[in-house]
């Protein structure tokens, strides 16, 4: 049976690199500015969702600005 998982992973590698590339492309391209966006709406503890929302979309328009903060 384990020769059936290897030479399975040994056939799919380069499909395996791919999907691990694009996982990585996504998790910066959309967690990032999430995550900028929620700790600016948050002051005291208190969530402002609508400063959430402004900051959300503007991350995404200067996406620069949040990488730099990062």
């Amino acid at each position: 049976m384990h020769y059936k998982i290897t030479g399975t992973i040994r056939r799919n590698k380069g499909r395996f690199i791919i999907f691990a590339v694009l996982w990585l492309i996504m998790a910066i391209g959309l967690v990032a500015p999430l995550g900028y966006a929620e700790k600016n709406a948050t002051v005291d503890g208190v969530f402002n969702f609508g400063e959430f929302v402004t900051k959300f979309l503007f991350s995404y328009s200067n996406f620069g600005e949040v990488m730099r903060k990062f």
